[in-house]
Parts: structure tokens; sequence; C-alpha cells
């Protein structure tokens, strides 16, 4: 019991900013235009704030265990091929395929991740966490252009070229790259910078949380019911499953364990329904993924964590 209380502790707060973001959305003191400025705020303001405060004040090969980025980044690969491997013999669609295939891997690590993550380990700054960012996020986007492409019947495809370069133009991996150097060579920062970088990463996670909510569309539930219900099993079941039972296995614990396991038991990325609706997926099915995953995870996050918590791994 004490282990159950303690994962519904770490994983309820989040989930509850998510429902008041829903709810501040529909009485109207959330509205859309207003929504996207604080989305570009967190972006380009707070989650870089809280990404180079955390890799400036670690130690450079903590953070940038090349074992870890290894394990990290194979894992998403290994989902990604497995998740679109069981699409293709579930869909007969191809639009179908590429939007179901793009959200059962593709996790919202950023915004949804980096708080659980806090939250299960008990501090503010998780510098691993950093690791999967600066490694797995551009995997995510190189996979789904791939993907995509190749199922874009209307021939509008995305260009990796350009995708590189959004990815190297990314704020949150700008922040990375920035705080290497003070972490490697442990340049001192001011103090009063520092106060004021971690005013501005405190407000990262429960905006980004509140956004979250704001723009979760439930009413996307009732199509393609089948193909979601499919969808949410792959990432939000089997993607942890394997991640976590592989990373125990080869001796991963404590905090590393504990973001691998976060990373692949978050719920679907909204950039993949953006990306799927672009490159002509099945948007209904992308959207409708995003709000299944963000739910259901509520369930397969606390009782993963619970497991760990039982076994002593975290």
């Amino acid at each position: 019991m004490e282990n159950f209380i303690f994962s519904l502790n770490v994983v309820l707060p989040i989930f509850l900013m998510i429902v008041l973001g829903s709810v501040l959305m529909r009485i109207g003191i959330l509205e859309e235009e207003m929504c996207a400025k604080l989305l570009r705020l967190v972006f380009y303001v707070s989650l870089p704030a809280s990404l180079f405060r955390s890799v400036a004040e670690a130690d450079i090969r903590e953070v940038m265990s090349p074992v870890f980025i290894s394990y990290a980044v194979g894992c998403t690969l290994v989902i990604f091929f497995l998740g679109w491997m069981i699409c293709r013999l579930f869909f007969r669609e191809k639009r179908q395929v590429a939007a179901a295939a793009h959200a059962a891997y593709r996790g919202n690590f950023a915004y949804v991740g980096i708080p659980v993550c806090q939250n299960l380990l008990g501090k503010e700054n998780v510098p691993v966490t950093a690791a999967v960012i600066a490694f797995v996020v551009p995997v995510y986007n190189i996979l789904a252009v791939l993907l995509l492409s190749h199922y874009d019947e209307e021939g509008g495809g995305g260009n990796i070229g350009k995708e590189l370069l959004k990815i190297l133009k990314n704020p949150l991996i700008i922040a990375i790259a920035a705080g290497i150097p003070f972490s490697f060579f442990r340049i001192p920062i001011a103090q009063p910078v520092m106060k004021t970088l971690a005013y501005m990463a405190q407000l990262a996670s429960p905006l980004a949380l509140l956004l979250i909510g704001a723009n979760l569309n439930l009413a996307v539930l009732r199509s393609s019911w089948k193909g979601i219900v499919l969808t949410t099993l792959i990432k939000d079941v089997l993607s942890p499953l394997i991640c976590t039972c592989g990373a125990v296995l080869l001796g991963f614990r404590g905090e590393e364990l504990a973001v691998l396991f976060v990373m692949a038991a978050v719920p679907s990325a909204a950039n993949s329904y953006i990306m799927t609706r672009q490159m002509h997926g099945d948007a209904e099915l992308g959207a409708g993924a995003v709000a299944a995953t963000s739910l259901f995870c509520i369930v397969s996050m606390t009782a993963g964590i619970m497991w760990m918590r039982s076994l002593g791994l975290v």
C-alpha cells in the first residue's frame, strides 16, 4: 500500500494539472491565442532555462553517459520498428498505419516526462533528463519524417535536411549545448543569474501541463476507437515494459532507470498529431491517440513506478 500511495503521489499531481488546464480552457480563463503565446514562453524560455541549469550544474560525464544514451536511443528504435510492424498488421489504410505508428513511439518527454522524473526522484534537477532531450528527441523527429514520408500518398513528404536543421535550431538542444562547457570546465555562474534561471525553470512544468490540458480534445476518442486502443497499448504498456525490463537486466538502477521508464511510459506527444496532419496521415486517429495515451498512462505509470519501488530498483 505504501508503494501504491507513493506512485500515485508521483503521477496524480501531473494529471490533475492537465485536467485543470482542460477545465480552465472550457470556462474561458485560458484562450487559444493566450495558450499559443504561453507555449512559446515555455518552449523558448522556461524549458531551455531549466535544461541549461540542469546541465551546467551537473557532472557532464553523468549527464552524457554513452551507455545510457546508447540504450535510450536503442530502445526508441526497437519500439519504433516493433510498433510499426504491429500497426502494419492491424491497419489496412496507409494513412492509418502512419498515424498509429507515429503516436506509438513518440513520447511527450519534455513536457510530461521531466515533471514526472522530478516527482519520482524527489528533486528539482534531474540532469540525466537532458541526455534524453539531446539525443532521443532528435531521433523522434528523424524517424517521423521517414515514416510519414513513406506513407504520404499526396507527395508532400517532409525533407530530412530541413528536419535536421530544425533540430539544430531547437532551443532545447541549444540550451543543453550551451550548458556543456560550464559543466565540463566547471565554469562558475553568478548566483543572481542562477537564481533567475531557477525562477524561469520553475514556470516550465506547471505551464506546460496546463497547456497540454487546454489542448486536449476527448471528443476525438469516438472515432477510430479500435486503432486508438491498439496505439495506447503499444505506447503505454508495451513500450515501458520492454524498455524497463531490458534496462533492469542490463543493470540500470536508480535515477537512470527511472528516467528510462518515464521516457518510455509518457503519453504520445502532441507533435505526433501535428506532423501526422501536415503529412497527410489520419489526423483524427493521431489526435485520439494523444488523448487516450494521456488518460491511460495515469494507470500504467502508477503501476510501473509501484513495481520498481516494490523491487527496490528506484
